[in-house]
């Protein structure tokens, strides 16, 4: 199944999604934000533990539905007794179905802020290699 890859996930919510206990993700990092864009409701998602540089065939992860998205601008304000800075990041809010856990098996080429794809194979029991 084709899916759209969300790296650096921490196992922490990967788990509390799979619970049930969380049901929305914001991904603010420029790689995740970049794919996010371009996902729409019913498409599938792929989260990983695993940094962007360390995605290759084997890379293990939750398979998610999108069944929400929103994209929102926030402000961050930096200052000083000298001096004030603003800053303003896109943000990406997904609201996930967990459906499987699954592996990569072909990882598309993207450029270095392009749409992260990947082919997944769903994992139902795990094998000693």
């Amino acid at each position: 199944m084709k899916c759209y890859v969300l790296t650096g996930i921490s196992k922490a919510v990967i788990e509390e999604i799979v619970r049930g206990n969380i049901r929305n993700i914001e991904l603010r990092s420029a790689h995740n934000v970049a794919t996010a864009l371009n996902v729409k409701i019913g498409d599938h998602v792929f989260l990983t533990v695993a940094k962007t540089h360390d995605l290759e065939k084997g890379v293990s992860g939750l398979i998610a539905e999108v069944t929400g998205k929103e994209v929102m601008s926030q402000s961050v304000f930096y200052s000083s007794p000298h001096y004030a800075e603003e800053c303003e990041i896109t943000v990406v809010r997904l609201k996930l179905l967990p459906k499987a856990v699954g592996r990569i098996i072909k990882l598309k080429p993207s450029e270095i802020l392009g749409t992260r794809e990947a082919e997944i194979v769903e994992v139902s029991i795990f094998n000693a290699r």
